[in-house]
């Protein structure tokens, strides 16, 4: 590392598995890197490049209290020296720190878009909307203003369909609906459960075939400057849910396309863009929606040499970008936890298991009705030792199990173990409610009431 480039960085949202990426990523180059989060035990906190921490009011609930706390940490730690000092903003409070960005300039540079262009892609009604005046490959989209407007054309929608609220993160706000009786309750639900009003309703958006990919850019001025493509291997829960275990891939017509999408708009900074593809070359990528912010899968372009959070450090301090790393696409990388309950989640529904038992239950069903009742018992318990054979099983196990064995972790490190201690909060919290808080484990999100195990966050 060069000496002469280090310099001071203060980062957001301290608690996200991504923010620990990026806390190391810096110190690593040698930045100095303060950590803030509403919280005080954070991952990001906890790891022995943060050099100092501090703590902020919920963004969300207190934006003024949230930009005072902020802007106080921010004038206090800049060097006299005049190193690069950096403001990195990870999650969703980038958004509030773009709006009030004049708050800031005058102290300490930035790399982000206007909260203008921001609001244009992150609202999946706006990205909607945006999509279909420009052109842009993206699923069939419903976006009703009005309860009596979605009604009037319920029957109209094609199902298979996903309900999506408009703005969300981590797979939270979106299912899947089979049939029009699902999607009605669905659509319902989501008002009642988000408090949605008229103008801010879900959308619907059409199923398409394919697999999930996540296209990562940086963008100077509307200029990509650095593009990478991941794919979700596994994710938890399944369809829905966050990546648990992710790969490199190739992808030069999704990233044109990123291109075509932020480019135009001037973006500056980073993004994160969704899209589905069934792998056909006739067929063109889909746009499912955009992240104008880190994201979740952070580690994968890091580990594969797309250095995103240095990245931004030497765009807002320099106004220019440097590739200085060889990129690799052969990394995988996954959250632990995450990974440990897709794996499960697989292991319990084995193909093989289920088709040797149901294979079973058929012959049985047929010898008793038409052969003899001891035949009949002999297929069922043949169907029963093959799709419960503790062997088989710990074949299965060993298979899906060795997807780990050279993976790089979000989180654990040797050269940095302090961080692992927050897997524990969301643990306890499964332990004591037997029940798995997405949101926890991935950083994204807040305890709730239920949640916190000592009555404190």
């Amino acid at each position: 590392m060069n000496n002469k480039t280090t310099g001071r960085a203060i980062v957001t949202f301290a608690r996200g598995w991504q923010t620990l990426v990026a806390v190391r990523s810096l110190g690593r180059r040698g930045v100095e890197v303060i950590t803030g989060d509403q919280y005080s035990m954070t991952p990001g906190s906890l790891s022995k490049y943060s050099t100092g921490k501090f703590k902020y009011p919920d963004p969300e609930k207190d934006p003024s209290g949230f930009l005072d706390a902020l802007e106080k940490v921010v004038i206090e730690n800049k060097p006299e020296d005049g190193r690069p000092y950096v403001l990195l903003p990870i999650h969703k409070e980038s958004y509030l720190i773009a709006k009030y960005r004049e708050r800031f300039e005058q102290h300490i540079a930035l790399a982000l878009p206007g909260i203008e262009q921001i609001m244009q892609v992150h609202n999946k009604g706006t990205l909607a909307a945006y999509a279909q005046k420009t052109g842009l490959p993206m699923p069939c989209t419903w976006i009703p203003e009005t309860v009596d407007a979605f009604h009037k054309k319920l029957q109209e929608m094609t199902v298979p369909a996903f309900v999506k609220i408009r703005e969300s993160s981590s797979g939270v706000g979106i299912d899947k609906v089979n049939t029009h009786e699902e999607l009605e309750h669905t659509f319902l639900k989501f008002i009642d459960q988000f408090d949605l009003k008229s103008g801010d309703l879900p959308i619907i958006q059409s199923l398409v075939p394919g697999d999930d990919y996540c296209v990562t850019t940086l963008f100077n001025r509307g200029k990509l400057e650095a593009c990478m493509t991941y794919r979700n291997l596994r994710t938890y829960p399944v369809k829905t849910g966050p990546g648990a275990l992710r790969e490199t891939v190739e992808a030069p017509a999704m990233e044109k396309i990123a291109g075509e999408v932020l480019g135009p708009l001037d973006w500056h900074g980073v993004a994160e863009l969704d899209f589905r593809w069934d792998g056909n070359a006739e067929s063109p990528p889909h746009l499912i929606e955009v992240n104008p912010r880190f994201w979740g899968g952070l580690i994968q372009a890091v580990e594969s040499g797309w250095d995103y959070p240095w990245l931004v450090f030497q765009l807002a301090a320099t106004s220019t970008v440097d590739l200085d790393t060889e990129r690799r696409t052969d990394v995988k990388t996954e959250i632990p936890m995450l990974a440990f309950l897709s794996t499960l989640n697989e292991l319990s529904h084995s193909e093989a298991g289920h088709a040797a038992l149901k294979d079973g239950w058929e012959s049985a069903k047929d010898e008793f009705h038409d052969g003899s009742k001891r035949a009949g018992l002999k297929a069922l318990l043949k169907g029963l030792k093959t799709g419960l054979d503790p062997k088989a099983r710990l074949a299965e196990a060993r298979r899906v199990l060795g997807d780990h064995k050279h993976n790089v972790y979000d989180i654990l490190s040797k050269e940095d173990p302090g961080p692992a201690l927050g897997i524990f909060f969301p643990l306890a919290v499964f332990l004591k409610h037997g029940k798995v808080n997405i949101d926890l484990i991935t950083g994204e999100g807040a305890p709730s009431d239920d949640d916190k195990t000592d009555g404190k966050p």
